[in-house]
């Protein structure tokens, strides 16, 4: 497993793990005070284990909602975020499917065009940024 901030990647992808839940409505009305609005929580860095394997079909994996399991395409690598949620990773040239592993499950909430679980692409001598939103205990 790599570390989760290693300041030597020069290729692959970089980014953070965020928490998010609760109400996510632009206005939340205050039940304790009428008439008073209040912000939602912000999102905020967690540790996690982020799984980068072979460009993933949603045939290719059992889903349930936004957990996967029974991923059938190889496990490239996996990275610790440090307590912030940061992390970065070294990968070659490609194409990956990204997951965060949860207690119930691996995570992903997006799929491209194509049906692959949420991708991402690494392009030579390039660190790809990516933001992961845990967000299924959230309501938009």
């Amino acid at each position: 497993m790599a570390n989760g901030c290693q300041d030597n990647v020069t290729q692959g992808v970089a980014g953070r793990v965020l928490w998010i839940e609760g109400n996510q409505m632009p206005t939340i009305v205050d039940e304790n005070n009428p008439g008073q609005t209040r912000q939602r929580s912000e999102p905020t860095g967690v540790e996690r284990e982020v799984y980068f394997y072979e460009l993933t079909p949603m045939d290719q994996a059992t889903g349930n909602g936004v957990f996967f399991s029974d991923v059938q395409t190889k496990l490239v690598e996996k990275v610790k975020t440090d307590e912030e949620g940061n992390f970065a990773v070294s990968l070659p040239v490609g194409k990956y499917s990204v997951f965060v592993k949860e207690e119930q499950g691996l995570f992903a909430n997006s799929m491209d065009g194509q049906g692959n679980i949420n991708p991402v692409e690494v392009n030579k001598d390039e660190i790809t940024p990516i933001k992961l939103e845990v967000n299924y205990k959230a309501a938009y």
